[in-house]
C-alpha cells in the first residue's frame, strides 16, 4: 500500500508540475503574442508620424484608426491635415468634410491652420468653411441654455464592469481588458480624455494594482455624481448672467488614473470621477503625497466644473508662456468662483497661505512670468518644503480679481478675461501691480 501511495503521489506531482508548466507556457505565449493595434494605438502612431513629417504614413495610420472605430472629429481633422500635406487634396477634402459632419466646428482654426494651405485655392474650401460655421451655429443654439447641460456618467459604469473583469483575471491580461472593455467603447469625452495624455490602459492597470484598497473603497462614491448636478446648473446660470454669450457643453465623468480632476476639449468638460472621493471611509495610505492633496470631496464638483466651463469659453490668442498659463488658470478660478460661489477646498487653503505672503510672491513671480519655467508655480511639481502646489493659479486669480474690481463695466471685464490677445497688456490694464507701489513722499 505504501509503494502504491508513493507511486500515486509521484503521478500527482508530475501531473501538477505538468499543469503548472503548461499554464506557464500559455502565459508566456500570451505575453509574446503580438497584439493588433487598437484604434487609439493607431491614432498615437499617426501623430508620431506627423511629428516626424511622415505625412503619407500619418494619413494612412489615422484612416486605419477611423476604420477600426475612431469617431472623434479631431482624428478625421488630423487625417485631413496629413493628407493635405502629403499632396492628396481629394482625400483631404473628403476627411475634412467627414470631420465637420462628426462635429468639427472651429472655423477660426481652419482659417489659420497652415497644414491646410494647399486646400485654400480650391472652390470646395469656401463650402467647408460654411459647413463649419453652420455646425458651430447649431452647437451654440443647442448649448446656450445652462439648464440643458447634462452629466454623462456611462463611462464610469463601464469602468466598474471592466474593473470587475480585470481584477478577476491574471495580471498580464488586465491592460487589454481595460482597453477593450472600457477605453475602446468609450464616449467621445473619454476618447478626448485619453488623447490628452491623461489615460491609457497600461498606466490605469498599474495605478489600480498599486492602490487596491483605495479603488475598492470609491465605487459607491463614484455612483453618486448626479447629486451635484443641481448646484452645478445654478453655477452655469450665474455664469450666463455675467457672460451672456456663454455656452454649456455636456460634462463627461470618467475614471482616470489619479492624474487629473478635470479638463476641457472641444466636445465637452472631462472630469476624473476618481478624484472626487475624499471621504472618511476612503483609505489614502496607498496614495502618493500629490494624490493625497489632490483628491477632493464630492461637494467640490460644482466648483471644479465651473472652473472647467470657463476654460471652455476662453480664447487666448496671446503667445504661450507662464504669465498666460497663470492668467488662464487663475482667470478660470476667479470666474468659476464668481459663478459657483466658492473655490475647491484645496485652493481655498492655498489662498489662505499665499495671501499672507502676497508682496513676496509677487516679487518672485515677476522674475519668472516671462519664462516657461512653471516648476515653482503650476501643476504637480510646483509645491514642496511647505509651499503649496499651483501658486500660479492664485497669482492669476489675484490679477484677474484686480482687473474685475478696477473695471467700471463688469460684463466687459469678464469678456476681457475670457478673450486675451496680450497677456502683458492684460496685466498692465488690471493695475494689480499698483497696490505694491509705495507713494513717494510729498515735497516739503
Amino acid at each position: 500500500m505504501k509503494s502504491r501511495t508513493i507511486f500515486l503521489s509521484a503521478i500527482l506531482l508530475f501531473s501538477l508540475l505538468g499543469s503548472r508548466w503548461g499554464a506557464a507556457q500559455q502565459s508566456t505565449q500570451r505575453q509574446n503574442e503580438v497584439k493588433p493595434p487598437t484604434a487609439d494605438d493607431l491614432v498615437k502612431q499617426g501623430q508620431e508620424a506627423y511629428n516626424k513629417k511622415e505625412y503619407a504614413k500619418s494619413a494612412q495610420l489615422l484612416q486605419e484608426a477611423i476604420a477600426r472605430g475612431s469617431r472623434s472629429p479631431g482624428v478625421y481633422y488630423d487625417a485631413a491635415c496629413s493628407l493635405a500635406l502629403a499632396g492628396d487634396k481629394e482625400n483631404a477634402f473628403r476627411l475634412l468634410n467627414q470631420s465637420i459632419q462628426a462635429g468639427w466646428r472651429n472655423t477660426e482654426h481652419l482659417k489659420s491652420d497652415g497644414d491646410l494651405t494647399a486646400l485654400r485655392e480650391d472652390p470646395r474650401w469656401a463650402k467647408a468653411l460654411a459647413a463649419s460655421d453652420a455646425r458651430q451655429a447649431k452647437y451654440v443654439k443647442e448649448h446656450s441654455d445652462p439648464g440643458k447641460a447634462r452629466f454623462l456618467t456611462e463611462d464610469v459604469d463601464r469602468f466598474w464592469k471592466a474593473y470587475d473583469q480585470a481584477m478577476a483575471a491574471a495580471p498580464e491580461l488586465r491592460e487589454s481588458i481595460f482597453q477593450r472593455e472600457y477605453i475602446d467603447p468609450g464616449t467621445i469625452g473619454l476618447k478626448d480624455f485619453s488623447r490628452s495624455g491623461r489615460l491609457n490602459a497600461k498606466t490605469l492597470a498599474k495605478v489600480i494594482e498599486s492602490r487596491p484598497n483605495f479603488f475598492k473603497a470609491i465605487r459607491q462614491l463614484t455612483s453618486g455624481i448626479e447629486k451635484q448636478r443641481a448646484e452645478t446648473i445654478n453655477a452655469f446660470r450665474k455664469l450666463k448672467q455675467i457672460y451672456p454669450d456663454a455656452i454649456f457643453p455636456h460634462d463627461y465623468f470618467v475614471i482616470g488614473q489619479l492624474s487629473s480632476g478635470g479638463t476641457a476639449s472641444d466636445n465637452g468638460l472631462l472630469m476624473g470621477a476618481e478624484m472626487f472621493t475624499r471621504a472618511a471611509e476612503v483609505p489614502t495610505g496607498e496614495l502618493n503625497e500629490w494624490e493625497k492633496g489632490a483628491i477632493m470631496p464630492q461637494s467640490d464638483i460644482p466648483a471644479l466644473v465651473a472652473h472647467e466651463s470657463i476654460h471652455f469659453q476662453q480664447k487666448y490668442y496671446a503667445p504661450s508662456g507662464m504669465l498666460c498659463q497663470c492668467l488662464k488658470e487663475g482667470g478660470a478660478d476667479f470666474l468659476g468662483e464668481l459663478s459657483s460661489g466658492r473655490l475647491i477646498a484645496r485652493m481655498r487653503e492655498t489662498h489662505a497661505w499665499a495671501n499672507a505672503r502676497e508682496r513676496e510672491l509677487w516679487e518672485e513671480f515677476q522674475k519668472d512670468m516671462e519664462t516657461n519655467k512653471t516648476s515653482r508655480w503650476l501643476y504637480g511639481s510646483s509645491g514642496g518644503n511647505g509651499r503649496p502646489v499651483d501658486l500660479g493659479y492664485w497669482m492669476g486669480y489675484k490679477i484677474s480679481e484686480a482687473h474685475y474690481k478696477n473695471a467700471d463695466d463688469k460684463k466687459l471685464a469678464v469678456q476681457e478675461m475670457l478673450v486675451v490677445n496680450d497677456c502683458k497688456g492684460f496685466l498692465k490694464a488690471s493695475r494689480y501691480a499698483e497696490k505694491f507701489t509705495v507713494a513717494a513722499p510729498a515735497p516739503k
